[in-house]
């Protein structure tokens, strides 16, 4: 039976993978997490499957791979805002992380395949819309520049020793478990996560600047989708996937989906004012196209 590892099983992404691998595939899967963005609640449901493993830690404190074939890399400090505050936190959870799994498989002269979750935040507003693959890199924020980082080490280190990677470059992903209400650095949280959230809370929504940014959303089972098929390509691939819806809403549209109450509060640097992602590559080598719907997955939630 095949084993797998998911770093940052407990957050919005990992837990929703976590449930997709384990209705879609027969393998056996460890999670490790340390619950700084991710919450235990998000596994609890699957604590007591046969095929799962919780690992209560940080990647940090792994030392063996060797037991692995893939690996799906999700854990992350991954909000823009904050990696300017916590710089060397954010520098140590987004990039050393990423690092030290690389060096395990060179200590171990063994190298699965490190699906790695990289995001569309390394193309800052893109001149090419949609955007593709081969956009210039335009680092807006701390954040953005870790992720990038991580993509140019995986490539370098690659020259030297036998590295089996794939760079998903994530662009706005909404779903279940998207918001962390106890926790505002919460992994992957997502403007439709957060706009919901004070939805039912009675609060205004506040939206940033003008609100005539737009955002490319993804639901994060079109996510997990992209995750296994990466996984389960027959070629080594070392390379880099846009995984978006390939459309976009503003932001001040996705509030009105949501409620009439919002309000307006200054614009934060760091942030495009535009994603759009081009996935005709992703469609082409790994088969994959989004299947989720925005709109859908909001009246869904408001009943």
């Amino acid at each position: 039976m095949k084993k797998v590892l998911i770093t940052g099983v407990a957050g919005f992404i990992g837990s929703n993978l976590l449930d997709y691998l384990l209705e879609q595939t027969d393998w056996e899967i460890h999670g490790i997490d340390n619950f700084s963005t991710g919450r235990k609640s998000n596994v609890k449901h699957n604590l007591d499957h046969a095929r799962f493993r919780l690992i209560e830690g940080s990647v940090f404190e792994l030392t063996s791979l060797k037991d692995y074939e893939s690996i799906f890399h999700l854990s992350a400090l991954p909000r823009i805002q904050p990696s300017f505050e916590l710089v060397s936190d954010h520098i140590k959870e987004n990039l050393l992380a990423s690092i030290h799994l690389v060096e395990l498989m060179m200590a171990e002269n063994h190298y699965p395949r490190i699906i790695n979750s990289s995001s569309s935040a390394i193309y800052g507003t893109p001149e090419l819309i949609p955007t593709p693959e081969s956009e210039k890199v335009d680092c807006l924020s701390p954040y953005a520049f870790q992720k990038f980082e991580c993509e140019k080490y995986f490539d370098l280190v690659s020259t030297r020793v036998p590295l089996d990677y794939v760079h998903l470059r994530y662009f706005n992903p909404f779903g279940p478990r998207s918001f962390n209400p106890e926790n505002k650095f919460n992994a992957y949280s997502s403007v439709v996560g957060i706009f919901l959230n004070r939805k039912a809370r009675n609060e205004p929504l506040l939206i940033t600047g003008d609100g005539l940014q737009k955002r490319d959303f993804i639901h994060v089972y079109d996510l997990a989708k992209a995750n296994l098929l990466a996984a389960q390509h027959p070629e080594k691939l070392n390379t880099a996937f846009n995984i978006g819806a390939s459309g976009t809403v503003s932001v001040i549209d996705l509030a009105r989906m949501i409620s009439e109450n919002y309000q307006f509060i200054p614009k934060r640097e760091g942030e495009a004012e535009i994603t759009y992602a081009d996935v005709s590559k992703a469609k082409e080598i790994l088969g994959w196209q989004p299947e989720h719907n925005l709109d859908t997955y909001i009246n869904s939630v408001l009943g």
